[in-house]
């Protein structure tokens, strides 16, 4: 920590999160919030709060600018606030934060489970990865966040996650099974199972588990609600994983975010990554042919060094083919410590810019044709209450499409039939239908598709 004087943050009984970057990211901030509330501290906005906790990404160089700005925003927002930044940021880029006026306290991904003991207001039990009840509820959600898995044993040559997340650690299965059971019965209907790199989760335990295994214990015991599964690399898309997920009745939600970075062979050999274009396409494939109407989603980064015209097409013409709805684009930025950082930037800002608005404008479009085969469709939805406006609440359906829903009628803390009337804009217009849902005793159909 760069400031030891916290003569004033004991007084202050109000905080407020900003988190940037990934679900494990958000997870950790609702745990440390969960700390800051059972010490008897309130929430409130970063602009009026006493303590500001940022929790801070540093994936791409542009994600750890906005940070940056983040961190003067605050500061010049809200210039009474004790401000702290954790995260990635507090690890890969210590000694800069460090040299900020804005900061008071940089608090260690590692030291983040002892924040309120830090701060002097309260005792809490010292975690590093999770608090003693890992399972945390996201304000303003009917969705509740499980980190099952952290840190990384791949070495890709653009990624700096594993040089301050660490190597591959997982929580014991039964641990994730009692807090997806408790999480189920406070009201939550969707569990997000997330984790760095969620397909090596159980690998470095004893014994050894599997994501597949952990999966078909929560199906045996027949909870009432679903959970939904973060990114799987595309040869951890087994054809066990597709079973369970096809054969749950809707209880793992029919949605895969696979990445792709590049579909070209070449560059995903310099990136370092441990598969092939074709194994891709063949993992989304196969995942559309036993799970209809799944939704799929991937990562893709523009303008990797030495990415020429002939790669670009290659990806880009995946993208098009496979009519991959949720697109994530990245343009390439240097992450100091990799091999990347190493290799000549050659491709010009300008060239990522335009390729990575072209693969936006594909997504869309493929969004879109995804969206009208909705229509006329019936989903499972689990409304969002913290979405409610004048234009109606949102509410997620199992394979990651938003659906608007009358505000009136939508029934939060349960799991809703709609019927899909329209597409609006970048979403869908859902008519409720009578009654509510249970995944209950659901295993041979499939609520999304019930016809």
């Amino acid at each position: 920590m760069n400031r030891q004087n916290l003569r004033n943050a004991v007084a202050r009984d109000s905080y407020a999160f900003v988190t940037l970057g990934c679900k494990s990211n958000q997870y950790d901030s609702a745990a440390m919030a969960a700390s800051m509330a059972g010490s008897g501290m309130v929430s409130a906005g970063p602009e009026v709060a006493g303590i500001v906790i940022i929790n801070s990404c540093m994936v791409t160089g542009p994600t750890e600018a906005q940070c940056r700005k983040e961190i003067r925003r605050v500061r010049r927002h809200n210039p009474d606030s004790f401000l702290i930044v954790t995260g990635c940021m507090s690890r890969g880029a210590s000694r800069s934060l460090f040299e900020m006026a804005e900061i008071d306290l940089v608090l260690d991904m590692e030291e983040k489970g002892k924040l309120v003991s830090v701060l002097g207001i309260g005792s809490a039990e010292d975690w590093v990865d999770w608090p003693d009840v890992p399972a945390v509820a996201i304000e303003g959600r009917d969705r509740g966040f499980l980190k099952i898995q952290d840190g990384c044993d791949f070495t890709c040559s653009y990624c700096i996650v594993p040089s301050v997340r660490g190597s591959s650690r997982s929580l014991a299965p039964e641990k994730v099974l009692e807090n997806i059971r408790d999480h189920l019965g406070n009201g939550v209907k969707e569990v997000v199972l997330t984790g760095i790199h969620l397909g090596l989760f159980g690998r470095d335990l004893t014994p050894a588990g599997t994501l597949e295994a952990l999966l078909e214990e929560f199906l045996k015991q027949n909870m009432s609600g679903r959970v939904r599964l973060s990114s799987l690399e595309p040869l951890e898309i087994t054809d066990t994983l597709l079973d369970l997920i096809a054969g749950s009745g809707g209880r793992i939600c029919r949605h895969l975010h696979i990445p792709l970075q590049s579909g070209s062979d070449r560059i995903l050999g310099l990136m370092d990554r441990s598969y092939k274009r074709e194994d891709f396409i063949k993992a989304v494939n196969r995942a559309r042919s036993v799970i209809p109407g799944i939704g799929i989603g991937c990562d893709v980064i523009c303008g990797f060094p030495t990415e020429t015209d002939e790669d670009f097409a290659k990806t880009e013409e995946v993208i098009i083919s496979m009519e991959i709805p949720f697109l994530h684009v990245f343009p390439f930025s240097s992450r100091p410590g990799t091999t990347a950082a190493g290799m000549k930037d050659d491709v010009l800002s300008a060239v990522k810019k335009e390729r990575a608005a072209r693969l936006r404008k594909h997504g869309k479009n493929n969004l879109t044709a995804f969206m009208d085969s909705l229509v006329g469709e019936e989903l499972i939805v689990v409304p969002e209450p913290g979405s409610a406006s004048s234009s109606g609440m949102q509410a997620l359906a199992g394979n990651y499409i938003r659906v608007v829903l009358d505000r009136d009628a939508a029934v939060p803390g349960h799991l809703v039939r709609v019927k899909c009337e329209k597409r609006v804009g970048e979403m869908l217009s859902g008519e409720i239908l009578p009654g509510t849902w249970s995944l209950e005793h659901e295993t041979h159909s499939d609520p999304d598709h019930p016809g």
